[in-house]
């Protein structure tokens, strides 16, 4: 019986241990790719140290408040199903439409808070550039599919 009772928290520990090692290396791959983000774009749009010092920031910021507002529309598409009833599925609509305008106002803010940092030359190529680098990310992970 002990021995069954010790084996037991040897597994449970060692799943836990195993689930922490994979956020770890899942938050280490992010990272790293972030970072080839930042070298990407930075080589394309061919920013200037001071450019970098005050466009990557703001970037973050802008990228941190885009993601909120996905998990948002996320949860929101999360919390109809096939209990749900008409006047669930339009408060889900009204909700999508007023979180698609605070996305649309975000990118609108922030589009004119990089035009203080980056000519419209820069700004132009850096959209173009994230554009690139997502088309390259995904060709990356098509053919990590394949090996």
């Amino acid at each position: 019986m002990k021995k069954h009772l010790l084996l037991i928290c040897l597994l449970i520990s060692s799943v836990g241990l195993i689930s922490a090692q994979q956020k770890q290396y899942n938050n280490t791959r992010r990272e790293a790719m972030e970072a080839q983000k930042v070298a990407f774009i930075t080589e394309k749009v061919g920013l200037t140290a001071q450019e970098a010092e005050k466009f990557w920031p703001l970037y973050n910021s802008f990228e941190s408040q885009k993601r909120e507002l996905r998990h948002k529309m996320h949860s929101v598409r999360r919390s109809v199903n096939s209990e749900s009833n008409e006047a669930d599925y339009q408060k889900a609509l009204n909700e999508l439409q007023k979180l698609d305008m605070q996305q649309s106002a975000l990118k609108l803010k922030y589009h004119k808070e990089f035009l203080k940092i980056l000519s419209a030359e820069k700004l132009f190529n850096y959209y173009v550039a994230e554009n690139e680098y997502k088309k390259v990310l995904i060709k990356d992970i098509e053919q990590g599919h394949r090996r």
